[in-house]
């Protein structure tokens, strides 16, 4: 359940020095999350720099979050709006997720600001099954240390999640959806975020990223399914810029409460390495129920290196014990050539949203 307010012209006018007149008053949705963990780590790699028992046996931490939404329409028919979304975790060293301003019409959807990128919400992967841990690619306990994934000892892929620019500031643009077909492109000029101006010559430069998404169903089916691509310049230091490319894609089929979903990516860092991660999963839910399946193995060839390697396995349950009250259990298993070698995860938790 969100609680909704309705703003009046007397109360936005009340938040700013000065506000133009809207067409009707807007709607503010406030929602938020805590969530508690408990986890186990344990691999075989013990070296504090390539991995190491990431947990020290077992670790506490929660994962807390409060949005708010604005959405007002304008007298000629264009939405309009914001979306922050704030960290609340103790010790966050980053205070807010994300924060973008949107503008909507029958031309499609612009959003201006730190927002996840078009390729990154149009991808299908098989981590788009399952429910909140119970996939690879999210690990809550931090069951892999990774040093990085274009850097030097960089690993291969956890999941099909080729490079997006996450949350830095850019424009994105989606089309309309026409049939269940639906486009969009993202531009960040440089890696940073929020008020940050850039002043350093490492990071990513003019990244571009998007894809096309299909999502419709047929009397008992669902099918999602997404072709998505990236390219980014990643500098460093003292070196000569290197050229990414990325492309990917996946589907996604449904059917009287089974869901099963497959993801590849292919990766070709210029002059560094190529990596291909493929992962998979197969969830099913019934009433307060879910539990899902997943498997990825992912591979780095590195020119003139040692190739790297990963292949996991996971498993989960959970249950909807009230409306907004959930909890889960869930474990993971596998190895990481070179990182963390062989390694066991069991995590549980409990999430209050609202």
């Amino acid at each position: 359940m969100k609680k909704v307010l309705l703003a009046s012209s007397a109360l936005v006018a009340g938040a700013a020095f000065s506000a133009p007149a809207m067409a009707a008053d807007g709607e503010i949705v406030w929602s938020a999350f805590t969530q508690f963990h408990v986890s186990s780590t344990g691999v075989d790699g013990d070296s504090a720099g390539v991995g190491g028992d990431t947990n020290k046996g077992v670790d506490f931490n929660t994962n807390s979050e409060v949005a708010l939404t604005y959405t007002a329409t304008a007298d000629n028919g264009l939405t309009y709006g914001l979306h922050l979304q704030l960290e609340a975790d103790q010790n966050t060293s980053n205070n807010s997720d994300e924060n973008h301003i949107f503008l909507e019409g029958d031309f499609g959807r612009v959003e201006l600001g730190d927002q996840d990128s078009a390729a990154d919400r149009l991808m299908v992967s098989g981590s788009s099954v399952g429910f909140q841990f119970g996939m690879l690619g999210n690990y809550t306990g931090s069951v892999l240390y990774n040093t990085g994934y274009t850097g030097s000892g960089a690993g291969a892929r956890t999941a099909a999640d080729l490079n997006d620019s996450s949350d830095n500031t850019k424009i994105t643009y989606f089309t309309p959806t026409f049939n269940g077909f639906k486009a969009g492109v993202s531009f960040a000029p440089d890696s940073d975020n929020g008020n940050t101006a850039s002043g350093s010559s490492a990071g990513t430069d003019n990244h571009i990223d998007g894809g096309i998404n299909y999502s419709g169903s047929f009397n008992d089916f669902s099918i999602d399914a997404g072709l998505v691509a990236s390219t980014e310049e990643q500098s460093a230091t003292g070196s000569d810029d290197n050229t990414y490319y990325g492309v990917g894609g996946g589907l996604k089929v449904g059917y009287a409460g089974f869901s099963a979903a497959v993801g590849y990516i292919h990766e070709d860092l210029e002059d560094t390495a190529e990596v291909d991660t493929v992962d998979a999963g197969i969830a099913y839910a019934t009433g307060p129920w879910s539990a899902s399946l997943g498997a990825a193995w992912s591979q780095r060839d590195n020119d003139g290196g040692t190739d790297i390697d990963f292949t996991a396995y996971s498993a989960g349950v959970g249950y909807e014990i009230a409306p907004g009250l959930n909890t889960w259990v869930a474990g993971t298993v596998g190895e990481y050539e070179g990182f963390a070698e062989d390694f066991t995860n069991v995590q549980a938790g409990v999430s209050v949203s609202f």
